[in-house]
């Protein structure tokens, strides 16, 4: 049985959970929520503990899906249903060997993928939108411990593939999948920072997916991590910037042991489209994360406001990552309504500095509407996080509706409701 550990992956939030569970089924699920609410505790999932601030935190009971059974049933429909707890790397595995994948990928395969839409993180590439928007249904169980199922098409379903947690345990997910596909990775070193902001929308239009990683030790000069579907010609230099012959680390100065084969060669999607293999640590070391998405038609002005912070970025941060999500529907995505363009930040872990500084970045980038990435770091007031999402309140009626005790809360999310 899984032994859930008692900080989050990075080490800057200490869980104040009374107990912890790891359920082997989805009954066992269910009598855990009713037992935590047969004694008056509060009860929250977790994950991979890949979240940087108190969003999966509890005082009463954490629960981990990880000790469910997993599950990857292929439907005639194009679609899969997946069990609560499995990561993406376990669901990528089961589904190619059906010939099938997902659309899209983060950069870690290493995460949960109810945990992963919790948050709407997300991978890369103008057309391609959150995790989130993959859930065709999901299934959940109540604050009364019963199993309920909600469905794209059904009324209020945007509100739950974001869903914060504030439903309960999710212990089934239907996602959208396609036919298998190849990705070959070039990476370009030595792109001029000021000539990739101009010249974004071509830069990055024809590609895939794609990560731009300024190096602000450099002047902000960038590697262009370009993915390419299986077979398109990649070419030997963008404005300037040549290709690699050797792998390259989004981090300046980090081993590319663990990062996903580069160099033009082609494989698997899932083996390609996240920046990391799945049998390897991710981590460059001890490591906090902000990430803030503006919408794409302010992309120009936003990028061109972070060069002001270059020396805090070179001396606080392991890297810089600028990438392109597609807009949605969904209640609380921050890509909800637009198109967005993301500016992810990988702090070194000092996160009391790291959030001494925040409202200086927030205050740059405040005229073109940036809304934080629900799982990492933010100094966002809770004024302002009504204005940037104003589904909020609609989803915490539903949510009050559905739990009018608050067993699913926390402290975290009395703080962004009331």
């Amino acid at each position: 049985m899984s032994e859930i550990p008692v900080t989050n992956w990075a080490g800057n939030v200490v869980y104040e959970a009374s107990a912890r569970v790891a359920p082997t089924s989805v009954e066992q699920v269910q009598d855990a929520v009713r037992a935590a609410r047969a004694s008056g505790k509060r009860l929250r999932v977790v994950g991979t503990r890949h979240c940087f601030n108190g969003i999966a935190d509890t005082d009463g009971v954490h629960v981990t899906l990880r000790d469910l059974p997993r599950r990857v049933e292929v439907t005639n429909e194009g679609t899969a249903w997946v069990d609560g707890g499995i990561t993406y790397a376990e669901a990528n595995a089961a589904l190619a060997e059906h010939g099938l994948a997902l659309a899209n990928l983060a950069s870690l395969p290493h995460i949960t993928i109810a945990g992963a839409i919790a948050t709407a993180t997300h991978g890369s590439g103008v057309t391609q939108p959150s995790l989130a928007s993959a859930v065709r249904s999901l299934t959940h169980v109540t604050a009364d411990g019963d199993l309920r199922i909600v469905r794209r098409g059904d009324a209020g379903f945007a509100h739950y593939p974001v869903h914060l947690g504030l439903f309960g345990p999710i212990v089934e997910l239907e996602l959208d999948v396609v036919p298998a596909f190849e990705i070959a990775t070039t990476v370009y070193e030595g792109l001029d920072y000021a000539a990739a902001v101009e010249h974004f929308d071509t830069l990055v239009s024809e590609l895939y997916s794609f990560s731009l990683a300024p190096n602000w030790q450099d002047g902000g000069r960038a590697l262009l991590f370009a993915k390419r579907r299986g077979g398109d010609a990649a070419p030997a230099e963008i404005l300037g910037a040549r290709a690699a012959t050797s792998a390259r680390h989004p981090s300046p100065g980090a081993d590319p042991v663990a990062v996903t084969e580069q160099l033009g060669v082609a494989g698997p999607s899932y083996e390609r489209l996240t920046h990391f293999r799945s049998e390897f640590e991710p981590s460059v070391g001890e490591e906090v994360q902000s990430e803030y998405l503006v919408p794409r038609e302010h992309a120009g002005a936003a990028l061109s406001a972070l060069p002001q912070f270059a020396d805090v970025f070179a001396t606080l941060a392991h890297s810089m990552e600028i990438r392109a999500v597609a807009g949605d529907d969904l209640s609380l995505s921050p890509m909800r309504g637009a198109d967005v363009v993301a500016v992810h930040i990988t702090w070194h872990r000092d996160p009391d500095a790291v959030m001494r500084f925040l409202p200086r970045l927030e205050a740059a980038l405040e005229p073109f509407d940036a809304r934080p990435h629900w799982g990492k770091l933010y100094a966002t007031s809770r004024e302002r996080m009504l204005e940037l999402f104003p589904a909020l309140p609609e989803v915490d009626a539903e949510a009050r509706g559905l739990d009018p005790d608050g067993m699913f809360r926390n402290a975290w999310s009395e703080a962004l409701f009331g």
